[in-house]
């Protein structure tokens, strides 16, 4: 690599590489949903180039900074070292994320959103980041395809190193935003590109990108990728396969390619031996696949022959994202205002009507709404009840409305989980007759024309409505801003979620706390020295029944095990779900495996008989594996525990269990015992007393349901005279 663009790559930060608006737009949608998807979130990002680059530079930060009491990572091109980085090609997007967290993520898209915005934008800048876009993506695409039929081992590789073989353009024009765009964008050929780029700063796109990419750790051969994909086919012939795919799919992508050139497809039939009647389908079905991905993006792309219209329909659609990005960087400048202003007081004690003035302050000052009601959740008595602040009237306490649908637009919106209001879609004159009383009286107390309720909510959980008493001129405007009300609102919630955890601890219990964790944290350390020990000699015992195999399968289950018990035992000191993690997993044989271990364990002394019956049409569950584990254990322990001697149980797997339309898989624990007592029913899954023998409650079942939960799953039992049942039903996905 030459000195320039190392240079080059010094003065220019990563984290500031342009991203196309449309892009940015999606993504925030997708951050700050109250359901927030990892999949939806990890297929827009590997769907840009430059924020792509982005997340990889933070995993090798990350990694840097984890390692730096440790020996550095050396330069290798063995596949050992290559699966040892971060930044991989083998490990997909979501890995980063359980790296980085979701936070750093969103912290990520948020910085890219307030750098895009404050950075210069015009018509020829905006059409460059376009046209990159859409080559990165397509070319991505038809290196994957022709990667998987050519036979290569990570046809993913090829996705990525695909989507960021042009990445070095990006860098180029951060550094020199005031001449690359406009000197470089209309050029016709990709090779005139180059030399001018040489000309004018003394590297070229492929150099830098390379560069880069060795710079996060990248294995040799996907720099190589990136640095020879402007190479003649001669010079590539005896390359790394990756180099070859890289090169084709960059000349059969380019928008300089033509299909009636049969050199082209001499050449990839030559090097990779697809054919081009192959070739034809691929770049087809890949050129649909980019337009379905670009207009659900809201990304008008540039055509050969585009009339006048068209390019001012296309301009003013462009124009409208960048002004959609301006919006949301005031909001988001608005809400952390909130935040830090909030934060100062959530958590004092004694400060809960200073925080609701606070709270009402602000919605008067933002939104121009005076009149303002938070009503809360009470789950005790599963109620909303109003709390009055100090400038209200303390008859406002009496107000409380059971959480049911139909008993007010309050309780509505916090159960179906979105805003309301009183306002009729008719005419602009509001209609409050089919109103309930209680919303007429609200609507009343704040002396509007109606009322605007919002849902309060922190990661799915009811913390109540916020009312706004508003004019119907009023509710025409902020019915336009219901994205920036509905984390207003969330903001609150959380505010108030923590205020509430905090004002009910006392010192003495926050005290009792450190305790507990300092005890924890010497368990742990305790714990993990016979542990290892064990593992230590599982290796030993392996080694010596080299030739055993169903021993060696023993002793990796048991080795599996203790590596189980290891991140249950780390969880404790994690405030992040463990369950969040997830792969493809074979259920029937996690359950086979556990069986077989519960045999000569948990069966042997009762002499239990069970019986396996795996729907053998299910080919992989998207779970998290050590979940599984722990669930199934837990209901075998509970079914031996409350089975007499000779006690039967039956385990079964069902695929295709439709529920409201989606797909899951049920996992069935069944036995012959005594059953339930009624008593104990309605509190099976509460952590209460066990009576071990004569029932199946008690803590295991309680981190059964939470577990379950996590896996966005439901438990169900079913209990008589003829013995105890649990089912439970996990999404396909």
């Amino acid at each position: 690599m030459n000195t320039n663009a190392k240079q080059i790559l010094q003065k220019t930060d990563i984290d500031k590489l342009p991203s196309l608006p449309h892009v940015l737009l999606r993504l925030l949608d997708i951050c700050h949903g109250e359901n927030l998807s990892y999949d939806e979130l990890a297929s827009v990002l590997q769907q840009d180039p430059s924020l792509y680059s982005r997340i990889n530079a933070a995993c090798h930060r990350n990694q840097h900074v984890n390692n730096r009491d440790s020996a550095p990572l050396q330069a290798s091109n063995t596949s050992e070292a290559d699966n040892a980085r971060p930044d991989n090609a083998k490990q997909n997007l979501k890995a980063s994320f359980q790296q980085l967290g979701i936070n750093t993520i969103k912290s990520i898209v948020v910085t890219a959103t307030v750098q895009q915005f404050f950075s210069r934008t015009s018509l020829e800048r905006t059409e460059f980041l376009k046209q990159h876009w859409q080559h990165s993506l397509y070319c991505a695409k038809v290196a994957q395809s022709m990667a998987k039929h050519y036979g290569y081992e990570n046809p993913e590789e090829a996705y990525t190193t695909g989507l960021t073989h042009k990445i070095g353009q990006l860098i180029l024009e951060a550094a020199y935003p005031d001449k690359y765009t406009v000197a470089f964008a209309q050029l016709s050929e990709d090779e005139i590109f180059s030399t001018l780029e040489q000309d004018e700063f003394g590297t070229t796109h492929q150099q830098v990108g390379a560069e880069l990419l060795k710079k996060h750790g990248v294995n040799s051969f996907i720099c190589d990728a990136v640095l020879y994909h402007h190479e003649a086919l001669d010079r590539i012939q005896d390359a790394h396969p990756l180099v070859k795919i890289i090169n084709l799919a960059h000349t059969l992508t380019s928008k300089h390619f033509n299909a009636e050139d049969q050199s082209i497809f001499d050449g990839v039939e030559q090097l990779l031996g697809l054919d081009k009647a192959l070739l034809l389908e691929i770049l087809d079905k890949s050129q649909q696949w980019l337009s379905h991905t670009a207009e659900k993006l809201g990304i008008i792309l540039s055509v050969d022959g585009m009339n006048s219209k068209e390019t001012k329909r296309q301009a003013a659609s462009d124009e409208l994202k960048q002004v959609r990005l301006a919006e949301q960087v005031r909001n988001i400048a608005l809400l952390d205002g909130i935040h830090q202003h909030l934060s100062r007081y959530q958590g004092q004690r004694d400060n809960k009507k200073t925080l609701l003035r606070i709270i009402t302050q602000h919605i008067d000052i933002l939104f121009g709404v005076s009149q303002s009601i938070l009503m809360l959740y009470d789950a005790i008595d599963d109620k909303v009840n109003a709390i009055p602040s100090n400038n209200q009237p303390r008859q406002l306490e009496d107000i409380s409305i059971p959480l049911k649908l139909d008993r007010s637009l309050v309780t509505d919106a916090l159960l179906n989980k979105q805003a309301t209001h009183s306002f009729s879609d008719e005419s602009e004159a509001n209609n409050t007759s089919q109103l309930s009383i209680v919303d007429r009286q609200l609507i009343g107390f704040t002396d509007q024309d109606g009322i605007i309720c919002l849902p309060m909510l922190l990661n799915n959980t009811a913390i109540g409505t916020l009312v706004l008493g508003v004019n119907n001129k009023q509710y025409e405007s902020l019915w336009k801003q219901l994205p920036l009300l509905t984390r207003f609102a969330n903001e609150i919630a959380q505010t108030l979620n923590i205020s509430s955890l905090t004002s009910n601890a006392s010192a003495n219990v926050s005290t009792q706390n450190s305790a507990l964790e300092q005890k924890i944290k010497e368990v742990l350390h305790e714990v993990r020295n016979p542990l290892s020990i064990m593992n230590n000699y599982l290796g030993i015992l392996s080694f010596k029944l080299e030739k055993d195999k169903p021993a060696q399968e023993d002793v990796e289950t048991i080795k599996s095990e203790i590596e189980r018990i290891s991140q249950i035992l780390n969880s404790l000191t994690e405030t992040e779900p463990q369950t969040s993690e997830t792969s493809p997993i074979d259920i029937n044989a996690i359950i086979a495996d556990l069986t077989n271990v519960f045999q000569t364990s948990l069966f042997a002394d009762k002499k239990i008989q069970i019986s396996l019956d795996l729907d053998d049409r299910i080919s992989s569950l998207q779970s998290n594996s050590n979940a599984i584990k722990q669930i199934y254990t837990n209901l075998i322990k509970n079914a031996v525990e409350a089975l007499p001697a000779n006690g039967k149980l039956i385990v079964y797997t069902q695929d295709y269990v439709n529920v409201d339309g989606v797909e899951h898989i049920e996992l069935s624990v069944a036995d012959d015992g005594p059953g339930i007592n009624t008593d104990i029913l309605p509190k099976l899954f509460s952590p209460v007393e066990s009576t071990k023998g004569e029932y199946h409650a008690g803590l295991g079942l309680t981190i059964v349901k939470n577990l379950v939960n996590e896996l966005h799953g439901s438990i169900s039992c079913r209990s008589g005279d003829n013995g105890t049942s649990f089912h439970i039903l996990l999404p396909k996905r």
